[in-house]
């Protein structure tokens, strides 16, 4: 295989001196630049523990498959996360168990936008309210964050590193709702920053990194063990900084992602045939408009069937894949110790057993989409 398309990953944008426009979440929060998203969740972490500062544990409740850095975002607060597990073919938390699993000592509910599609946050807000705890929507997978529009989340987070909407080559972002500002200042204030200097190295690391983007270069990538690319494992968050982002430089990254194309709605079109056979198709109506989504993703009837389509995209040059692959118990690293677990989660074990992800980032060209298209209509014709 002498090219691949690959799974993930926006070329970084140049920074322009373009005329200044309001990011989208300007009118209901405050940003803090973090180092990463996984810094940025973190520090959402501890200002939920500061407004409810009589718990012993703390316990914030997150979805039983998702990233692991969910967990390490949570630990590093000496927090507990409290495994959820999925509704039915979807990637939301069931309403029943997320309030069940509230105790005396939850802090926070994080609301995780899977790939574009957003979570059911004015219902978790509800839920949130009505207990007294903190609501964080964990966009790092989606932009612009649902509550940009009627501040629904008490804290938003965003990543900006690679394979994310935003690419900035790191960094991420804490939203902070208004009227929270007092606390998380104090909060926050404590944390080193350092700066983003766009200079001839930063230059030199952007072209270089776009260059690994292309189909001819991601195959020999893939193929280097030492460098984990596709693998899930769990990693320690060790520390927090704030970060001083140039303001060009995010507006060149959300201009970017805004001006691309929608490929999910031509995959919606292209493979609503695949639903004859078993195949769910995921995706949701935004409220941004035709927003693009980070990776299109569907549910095959069976394990098996998935597997295949994964081995049948990749013979044909599409790096699809099965995401997570796990759910978080299962995930290398993640240890029992950190999780609170108050039963199994089916839904979640089947969901991840299903799910295969499709790119759709500028690298992928409508010729790709035909070769997606084609080798769906050949699985059709195998028995699930």
């Amino acid at each position: 295989m002498f090219s691949k398309v690959r799974p993930v990953g926006s070329p970084v944008p140049r920074p322009e001196s373009v005329k200044s426009f309001p990011m989208p979440w300007e009118k209901h929060y405050k940003a803090v630049f973090t180092g990463s998203g996984t810094e940025a969740l973190s520090l959402s972490v501890r200002c939920a523990i500061g407004k409810k500062s009589n718990v012993s544990a703390p316990e914030v409740i997150i979805p039983a498959y998702g990233c692991p850095d969910l967990v390490a975002a949570i630990v590093a607060q000496n927090a507990v996360p409290v495994l959820v597990d999925f509704a039915e073919s979807m990637p939301f938390m069931e309403e029943p168990d997320v309030i069940e699993a509230i105790t005396s000592q939850t802090v926070a509910v994080v609301a995780v936008n899977f790939l574009g599609i957003f979570e059911r946050l004015p219902l978790l807000s509800q839920i949130c309210r009505s207990k007294g705890i903190t609501l964080i929507e964990d966009s790092a997978q989606c932009f612009p964050p649902f509550s940009s529009e009627d501040g629904c989340a008490d804290f938003v987070v965003l990543s900006f590193g690679r394979g994310k909407p935003i690419n900035l080559m790191g960094g991420g972002a804490l939203l902070v709702r208004n009227t929270d500002q007092p606390v998380s200042d104090f909060l926050v204030s404590e944390y080193p920053v350092s700066s983003v200097t766009l200079d001839i190295a930063w230059y030199i690391k952007r072209l270089i990194f776009n260059f690994i983007l292309s189909r001819y270069i991601y195959p020999i990538m893939a193929s280097a063990s030492f460098l984990n690319i596709g693998q899930t494992r769990f990693y320690p968050l060790k520390s927090i900084s704030r970060l001083d982002i140039p303001r060009s430089l995010l507006e060149a990254g959300v201009t970017s992602y805004m001006e691309r194309e929608p490929l999910h709605s031509i995959y919606d079109r292209e493979l609503a045939f695949v639903e004859q056979s078993g195949w769910t198709r995921l995706t949701a109506d935004h409220g941004f408009g035709k927003v693009p989504h980070l990776r299109y993703a569907l549910l095959a009837p069976s394990n098996e069937l998935r597997d295949r389509a994964i081995e049948e995209l990749n013979k044909r040059g599409i790096a699809a894949n099965a995401f997570y692959k796990q759910i978080l118990p299962e995930i290398e690293g993640v240890e029992a110790s950190y999780l609170k677990m108050p039963s199994d989660y089916p839904k979640a074990n089947k969901f991840a057993a299903r799910l295969i992800v499709l790119p759709t980032h500028q690298g992928v060209k409508r010729k790709d989409i035909a070769t997606i298209v084609s080798a769906f209509r050949f699985l059709a014709t195998v028995p699930a």
